[in-house]
């Protein structure tokens, strides 16, 4: 890494490349992931055994491997694998989830996995469905750092009778007071809990301070030299800044919503809540991250470019949604597909003035 005095003449120099670029932003915490991190099956061989009464010959053992399941995403194991046991045993542990205004709950279950658990509530600015939606759409697009998400219903008794007694009542009345219950059910998602997360850093900068946002934004100009060591990050947060405008996520930015693993190499595409409006610009915290920078992964602009409006409804169908269906409404998704068509003017703009190679030069 390029510290010490070096670091600090560069960003002497971002400073005065940067120069009042930026948007509002708090500080931002949650989890973090190697960009596009998907995996193709090996195809198995089916084998005959040969004619009737003939000794089969001894096959290598290539042959005899089990092709393991495709993985779609950063942590670690397919999507359904790690969704699987969420909800399918009784609730043993919960307690409340630091950070933000909004109810969220960590949830033990006796099976022994763990799960963020976001239910229906009060709170306008968390909608479980929307973090259900960012899911499939992630999925959609190849990218794999949104945690798997999926629509649940836990009695809310039990919820209440796995808290620890010295919060019972508080966390009894919280749900009483902010939760929707209907017919003694707290309906909402459940997401993979993701056991590591650390502040996202480049260099020795967090992502989201102003340091750290100078460097990657210089780094992510066209023609710009990306250091090795900061590259992985850089990628990623070109991917997530053109997942924030497509989604219309306003909260990335606003305070723990960017964290990565605890090596450092991977972004959590986190807390998407409060994403999907309507809106066909979008929020500015989201543009703004997106005119100050000259560089996109390749392959996540092609599959943009490609997504229709059919592929996204077909996505966001979900067989059991245990009442939260449907996960966005058809102004919703049509604002997606009318955001996506900016993002691509835009970039199409930077193009025709830069040339492809240069504005497509991540992977």
């Amino acid at each position: 890494m390029r510290l010490g005095t070096c670091i600090a003449l560069e960003l002497a120099a971002v400073a005065g490349a940067v120069g009042g670029l930026w948007f509002g932003v708090g500080q931002a915490s949650q989890l973090a992931g190697t960009y596009l991190g998907g995996h193709d099956a090996i195809a198995s061989t089916a084998v005959s055994s040969g004619p009737v009464g003939r000794t089969p010959e001894r096959l290598p053992r290539s042959y005899l491997h089990v092709a393991p399941r495709p993985i779609e995403n950063v942590f670690g194991a397919p999507d359904g694998e790690l969704l699987a046991p969420l909800g399918a045993s009784k609730v043993t542990l919960i307690k409340l989830n630091h950070g933000g205004t909004s109810l969220s709950l960590r949830v033990d279950f006796a099976s022994g996995v763990r799960a963020a658990f976001k239910p229906e509530q009060t709170h306008p600015q968390s909608d479980p469905r929307r973090e259900i939606a960012a899911y499939r759409l992630d999925r959609l697009l190849g990218i794999g750092h949104v945690p798997p998400a999926k629509a649940a219903a836990i009695p809310v008794q039990e919820l209440i009778d796995a808290a620890e007694p010295s919060h019972r009542a508080f966390i009894a009345s919280r749900l009483d007071e902010e939760g929707i219950a209907r017919g003694g059910m707290l309906r909402g998602e459940l997401s993979w809990w993701v056991p590591e997360i650390k502040l996202a850093k480049v260099g020795p900068y967090r992502v989201d301070e102003k340091e750290g946002r100078a460097l990657w934004t210089v780094y992510l100009q066209a023609g710009a030299k990306i250091p090795d060591e900061a590259r992985p990050m850089c990628e990623q947060l070109a991917a997530v800044i053109l997942f924030d405008v497509l989604i219309d996520n306003p909260d990335r930015w606003t305070g723990s919503n960017t964290e990565m693993s605890p090596d450092g190499k991977t972004l959590f595409f986190m807390d998407n809540t409060l994403s999907f409006s309507s809106f066909t610009l979008g929020h500015e915290q989201n543009l703004g991250a997106l005119r100050r920078i000259q560089v996109f992964p390749r392959r996540l602009v092609e599959r943009l470019r490609a997504l229709t409006e059919d592929a996204i409804v077909g996505a966001l169908q979900i067989s059991d949604d245990h009442g939260l269906a449907p996960l966005l409404h058809p102004s919703e998704i049509h604002a997606i597909i009318v955001r996506r068509d900016n993002l691509m003017r835009y970039i199409d703009e930077l193009i025709a003035d830069l040339g492809e190679d240069a504005v497509l030069a991540l992977p």
